[in-house]
């Protein structure tokens, strides 16, 4: 027998001044402000790593969130597509590494900035490709809020 369905949400942790935190959130049936939280962890700067946090309870969060829905995932689709999705590397240089991010013309290369959001992004995308979860996912986190 296949595994239940489960909703599958975004949450957006604001920030006035960076870019905003995104996690991925499987909440429990029973306590929907309790579930599993997996998110790429880090900075631009060092770089991040994927964390599950089985138990993570949402009454306990002090900073402001918002909660949008993705859509019905098997649980296990989740963990094995955010599992094999690597975390962002470190994408922000400092001025003396930018030195050599120029062609050998002397434009400089634009560099990607990689975060939290770019991770969720590429987990969202990857469960849509392998039909985990509906296209419409994709256009939801295309459109969420930033900061």
């Amino acid at each position: 027998m296949s595994p239940p369905l489960q909703p599958l949400q975004l949450i957006i942790y604001h920030s006035p001044l960076f870019a905003a935190h995104w996690a991925l959130f499987l909440p429990t049936p029973s306590c929907p402000k309790t579930g599993k939280r997996i998110h790429a962890d880090g900075s631009p700067l060092t770089g991040f790593e994927v964390l599950f946090e089985p138990f993570y309870d949402l009454r306990e969060c002090s900073q402001s969130y918002q909660i949008i829905e993705l859509g019905q995932v098997k649980e296990e689709d989740v963990e094995r597509v955010a599992s094999e999705t690597p975390a962002p590397a470190k994408s922000l240089v400092s001025a003396l590494e930018a030195s050599g991010t120029r062609t050998r013309t002397g434009v400089r290369r634009r560099i990607e900035v990689r975060n939290c959001q770019s991770w969720v992004v590429d987990v969202v995308g990857r469960l849509v490709g392998c039909g985990g979860i509906g296209e419409e996912a994709f256009l939801i986190v295309g459109n969420a809020p930033k900061n």
